[in-house]
């Protein structure tokens, strides 16, 4: 399992957090967002999910996270 912090933007609050959560758990992927840091934190295995496959899921709920893993 691969962790990953990934720097999105856009996200204002509580329920953006839940939206990027939730769509990302619907591809495999468990994952914490936090608004205030602008950061979402993934676990994943890389054998099912690719991160490209995650930066586009988090794309296509409307937030820009220009792929940039912070670590």
């Amino acid at each position: 399992m691969m962790e990953k912090t990934i720097k999105v933007h856009g996200m204002h609050c509580n329920s953006c957090e839940s939206l990027i959560v939730d769509s990302l758990n619907g591809i495999g992927v468990k994952s914490t967002a936090n608004h205030k840091k602008g950061e979402v934190i993934v676990h994943f295995d890389l054998k099912k999910v690719s991160l490209e496959k995650i930066s586009k899921t988090i794309e296509e709920n409307g937030y820009k996270n220009g792929y940039k893993i912070v670590k």
